[in-house]
């Protein structure tokens, strides 16, 4: 009885197994014209990436195409202005170095500048970051108009609303610099607080920065050390965090210019 099961268990494997080749060998002849198309092609792609495109001399090869990639208030025919090359112009890899320096220099071109060559179709992908409006500089006349400045530290070109931006009081270029860094530094490490600075004082010849914020009543004082500005952000906020409504309506100045110290003036005149 055993063996007759393990011959009809044998006979169903043979049968299931004779099914599938058959299956297979169907399919085969049904689509054999594709596989042998799919499998060349593969093959093709295979050799041109492997053994032609490495031989070829990119630097005489023009692009079909130089794309911005996600532009926002440039506009491509800006694009093209910015890099120096007009529609009717061909650009070669060689000119990518031309291309990086324009871009650069350029006030509307913020952060790190990458390239992606796309081989089909054979273009050139332009990657970059925007500038943005970071603060307005304060007039010293009421009739003007104001005067933005970039995260890179120019002249906005573009309008925007001043009234939501902070007021930087310059004296000079150096003063301009010190006020970029600042509040790039404080938006990198603290959005919300940026987006709290009132006023901005910055003064290289006084070797410190002035910094009004809309939700307290006193002025804060940073000191000129780049790498102490991240802490001191933390021991502001940890600060008026701890305060007591009495004591920051009595203080008049916060001083943080110190690094693990913190000083306050009050405004009878105390400290």
């Amino acid at each position: 009885m055993l063996k007759y099961h393990e011959k009809e268990r044998k006979r169903a494997v043979t049968s299931l197994i004779s099914k599938k080749k058959t299956t297979i060998r169907s399919f085969l002849q049904r689509y054999n014209k594709r596989i042998a198309g799919l499998l060349f092609l593969i093959l093709f792609c295979g050799t041109v990436f492997t053994f032609i495109l490495p031989n070829i001399d990119l630097d005489f090869m023009a692009f079909s195409d130089v794309k911005p990639q996600k532009l926002d208030r440039i506009s491509e025919y800006t694009f093209r202005k910015i890099i120096g090359y007009g529609y009717e112009e061909k650009i070669y890899i060689k000119d990518t170095a031309e291309i990086r320096s324009r871009l650069e220099a350029d006030s509307m071109i913020f952060g790190e500048i990458s390239f992606e060559v796309k081989f089909i179709p054979y273009e050139l992908e332009v990657a970059f970051k925007e500038s943005s409006p970071l603060f307005t500089l304060m007039s010293q006349r009421s009739d003007t108009v104001p005067i933005i400045y970039s995260d890179k530290g120019k002249i906005y070109p573009y309008s925007t609303n001043a009234a939501d931006l902070p007021v930087v009081d310059a004296n000079n270029l150096d003063d301009i610099s010190l006020a970029t860094n600042f509040l790039m530094d404080i938006k990198k490490n603290d959005a919300m607080l940026y987006s709290r600075v009132s006023q901005l004082i910055p003064r290289i010849s006084e070797r410190q920065i002035t910094v009004f914020f809309n939700d307290v009543d006193f002025k804060t004082v940073f000191s000129l050390e780049e790498d102490y500005w991240k802490t001191a952000f933390r021991y502001y906020r940890q600060l008026t965090r701890n305060m007591r409504n009495l004591d920051i309506n009595s203080i008049a100045v916060l001083d943080l210019r110190f690094k693990n110290l913190a000083f306050t003036r009050e405004k009878d005149g105390g400290l």
